[in-house]
């Protein structure tokens, strides 16, 4: 009873909900439509409209822009209705349209890859499944006209049409009219008198008048930006030379008709650089640029002052801006002062160093009065040192090649060093500044530095192919890691086979040995080596020689070889590095050319070889080499360590065979390399130097074996010559026997010859890359001069046994010429770089100025005969001369 008394009470408390009225201003319910591809739940996400809400018609305007602020939508329509309890709101919605396909018609200036780059360098990319975007469409035709004017088409039309794919697609075209390409075919300059056109022509590195090189630089066509970059280095070039006050008017620009004389074999540019082709003519528009110059007067350096300097003294500031009173004013100089002041204080922790030198112009006396202004801020310690972007790479294998650490002082200078010695490693993309991140603290004297970087694969599997000149044809795969589970280390696997060699190799590397500087590691090799020095590489007539003289399309050697080698180095002063290699091999070498058998059959080469007949093959059998190899090495080179832009290597060696080492062979030999790169042109262009200088002596009684002896030649000395054809070549009296008519044997002499190495080597070669398309492809002018001599004819003395059984020494008698002079090669390299193995693919053009080629007569027969070296040479080849 007393249950159902409190039940009766808290019924009475209940009123009934359909008995409130309803409220029309309230929100029962928000819907979205139109949406395809966008959920429900994210635009609802983006809106400050709630259900059970109360309408406000602000609320719905803000919540409109906010989804325009998305970008995702061409359209946003609000709708409200009546429900049974309030407001019934519905948001309609068109979504922007995706991209399915970019297409580019009409283009052929440039390609589509191109496009696509010059779009995403002006953040105007357009990519598949992407919205569409009338504006940024706009945009891409705006860069793809500026692109098409850079390449001399200034007055290219860019249309972009759309079709509709349904449901929610959309295909754009591009469609071109690129019209003439218009070159520039002469340049004027106007007003000059204290620097000569020529000079002013040259300082202008972006628009040059049409010449054959033109063809390929495409500096010949016009573009309003280019011209003015150029119109900027005129003014510089001026204030390097005291005219700072010198002026360049706008420069005029007309457009002419201009004859062109078709030729051959140089189709494009005009006579006289070619063969005239009578009757083929064009009248194309050319443009003709006129840059008139006010000099004004040129200045030079009054009173030096200097203010705000603490750490060092005015005299000494002075002293490294190089700007003493009376000279001419050097703005150029100025700026270099000013940037190597900086790096005096940068060494010293002042990061926020800056110095403003302030002009004040003397009229009467034509003189500038500079006072630098110096603001030297704080002292800077470094706090921490973070890395981005190594997600193989450990943290330690990048830090122990820095050179600043965490608590001292910032050194500016070592952190320059830190980041050449992290771009020789090859690990990482091209490290520049702007990967660097110096953050300073706004209280603290310390700063805290961020290094951006981009690891490069560091598995690589390279399948190559081709003809070279030691390979012959050859095919071979191979796998590099240079970055061995992120430790830095380094495993590589050569697999190679060719008609002339082959190579099978593995190898590992240790940068840091019980985490110290120490370089160790191991090779483990397999060859063979099939010499080829046949009657087509060195021009021999073998009808002018003696039947059987060994030199119709012979082979000189045969070899074989196995072994390991094991090495180790350490360096010093930062660019300095000390080693040693030790290593054993075992190569079985045969002889195939009988003159050649003839020859180093009777010069004593190993231990314990015998001398029992002029015949034996004693000297082409096993030989087994214990070497051990100190070296000496700098390397200070800048840029991509496959393509070093600045800077200088040396490397030293003194290789040190049998003796106490054990084996049976005995020689030494030291060699030096020294290479040398600066760049050219603003940096564009590279001058490299190669010299190459090696010497090899045997000792204890024997001489160098013949496979060891220096052939010069090919690929990677002197070009235009095959390799190992440049050699000393030596007589030899043979006496092979033959049958005669009645079936007698009989043995007649005869003169044959012998290329037979040399004992000292020098080399020098000399390029000037060019780079056409990057690194991707190259022009190399260069020239290589050397060659390989005999000094110590001792060494090549002959044991043979007479025809009255004595043992007699007989001396070494080389062919004039071929001991005394120097080969030179000169040409033109295309060097195009090979993704995969990442080097390059080589098409080389040689002329051989200086050649051998004359006659000789041999001294036990008189016969005559001719060696005749190639005047020039084309070939195709995989690999770095240097």
């Amino acid at each position: 009873m007393l249950f159902q008394l409190l039940l009766a009470l808290a019924l009475t408390r209940v009123e009934p909900q359909t008995l409130q009225p309803p409220n029309l201003n309230r929100i029962e319910e928000i819907r979205v439509s139109g949406n395809l591809r966008i959920p429900k739940e994210t635009i609802k996400y983006n809106l400050q409209t709630r259900e059970g809400n109360q309408l406000d018609r602000i609320t719905v305007r803000r919540d409109i822009k906010a989804l325009y602020a998305l970008g995702l939508f061409d359209d946003i329509r609000v709708e409200e209705e009546d429900g049974k309890t309030g407001k019934i709101v519905t948001f309609i919605v068109k979504e922007r349209k995706l991209i399915r396909t970019v297409k580019y018609e009409g283009v052929k200036s440039v390609s589509s890859s191109e496009i696509t780059d010059a779009l995403k360098e002006h953040k105007a990319g357009l990519n598949q499944e992407s919205l569409y975007d009338p504006a940024r469409i706009q945009k891409a035709a705006a860069v793809i006209k500026m692109l098409l004017a850079e390449r001399g088409h200034k007055d290219a039309i860019v249309t972009a049409t759309t079709e509709d794919i349904p449901p929610g697609a959309i295909a754009i075209t591009f469609k071109v009219d690129e019209g003439p390409k218009i070159r520039i075919q002469k340049i004027t300059i106007q007003g000059n008198k204290a620097l000569s056109s020529r000079q002013i022509k040259n300082a202008m590195k972006l628009v040059k008048e049409s010449n054959p090189l033109t063809v390929f630089t495409r500096k010949d066509t016009y573009f309003d930006l280019k011209l003015a970059d150029d119109i900027a280095r005129i003014r510089m070039l001026y204030a390097e030379h005291g005219y700072v006050r010198a002026n360049v008017v706008e420069p005029i620009v007309e457009t002419k008709p201009h004859k062109v004389i078709r030729t051959l074999p140089l189709v494009r540019p005009s006579f006289p650089w070619g063969i005239p082709i009578p009757f083929w003519t064009n009248t194309p528009d050319r443009y003709y640029i006129t840059i008139k110059i006010e000099e004004n007067n040129q200045y030079r350096v009054g009173n030096v002052k200097v203010t705000g300097a603490r750490l060092f003294s005015e005299p000494a500031i002075k002293g490294m801006l190089d700007m003493a009173p009376g000279e001419v004013f050097n703005e150029q100089r100025l700026r270099e002062s000013i940037e190597n002041l900086k790096k005096q204080y940068g060494s010293r922790g002042y990061i926020n160093f800056t110095a403003v030198p302030v002009q004040g112009f003397d009229e009467a006396n034509k003189l500038i009065n500079l006072n630098v202004n110096i603001e030297e801020d704080r002292r800077f310690y470094v706090n921490r040192i973070s890395f981005t972007g190594n997600t193989t790479t450990r943290d330690r294998v990048i830090r122990r090649e820095i050179m600043v650490n965490e608590g001292e002082v910032f050194n500016s200078m070592l952190w320059d060093t830190s980041m050449q010695r992290l771009n020789q490693l090859g690990y990482f993309d091209p490290i520049r500044p702007e990967d660097v991140e110096l953050k300073p603290s706004a209280t603290e004297p310390e700063v805290d530095i961020n290094l951006k970087i981009k690891e490069k694969n560091r598995n690589q599997i390279g399948f190559s192919g081709g003809v070279s000149g030691i390979g012959g044809g050859f095919l071979g795969i191979n796998y590099e890691n240079n970055n061995f589970m992120g430790l830095g280390e380094t495993l590589g696997v050569t697999l190679q086979g060719g008609t002339r060699q082959s190579l099978y190799q593995f190898s590992f590397t240790q940068p840091y040995l019980f985490d110290r500087p120490l370089t160790a590691g191991f090779t483990v090799f397999d060859t063979s080596l099939r010499y080829d020095q046949a009657t087509e590489v060195f021009g021999l007539n073998p009808s002018q020689l003696p039947a059987g003289s060994g030199l119709q399309n012979a082979l000189n050697f045969q070899q074989k070889s196995l072994g390991f080698n094991v090495f180790t180095s350490y360096p010093f002063k930062i660019w300095n590095r000390a080693g040693l290699n030790f290593g054993m091999n075992h190569s079985e070498t045969s002889e195939i050319n009988p003159a050649t058998g003839d020859f180093f059959s009777a010069v004593i080469t190993r231990k314990n070889q015998s001398l029992t007949s002029t015949s034996s093959g004693t000297n082409f059998a096993d030989f087994y080499a214990h070497t051990l190899i100190p070296s000496f090495t700098f390397n200070h080179n800048q840029g991509n360590p496959t393509f070093p832009s600045v800077g200088s290597s040396l490397s030293t060696t003194f290789e040190y065979t049998g003796g106490l080492l054990g084996g049976n062979v005995n020689y030494y030999r030291p060699t030096l390399d020294f290479r040398y790169f600066h760049p050219m042109n603003h940096g564009r262009n590279v001058l490299a130097v190669r010299l190459l200088a090696s010497f090899v002596h045997g000792f204890q009684g024997t001489a160098v074996p013949y496979y060891q002896r220096f052939f010069a030649g090919g690929d990677f000395d002197i070009r235009g010559f095959d390799f190992r054809a440049l050699s000393p070549i030596a007589f030899i009296t043979r006496n092979p026997t033959s049958t005669d008519a009645p079936g007698n044997t009989v043995s007649q002499p005869f003169d044959d010859i012998v290329y037979v190495g040399g004992d000292t080597q020098g080399v020098a070669n000399l390029e000037y890359r060019i780079p056409v398309a990057g690194h991707v492809l190259t022009l190399a002018p260069f020239f290589d001069l050397g060659n390989a001599w005999v000094l110590k004819k001792d060494q090549l003395t002959r044991q043979i046994i007479n025809a009255q059984g004595q043992l007699i020494k007989v001396p070494v008698m080389l062919l004039p010429g071929t001991n005394s002079s120097i080969r030179t090669s000169t040409g033109m390299e295309l060097q195009i770089l090979l993704p995969v193995i990442n080097v390059p693919f080589r098409v080389i053009y040689a002329i051989n100025p200086n050649r051998l080629d004359r006659s000789f007569v041999g001294p036990t027969t008189g016969s005559p005969f001719g060696i005749h070296e190639k005047f020039n040479e084309f070939k195709f080849t995989v690999g770095r001369t240097f």
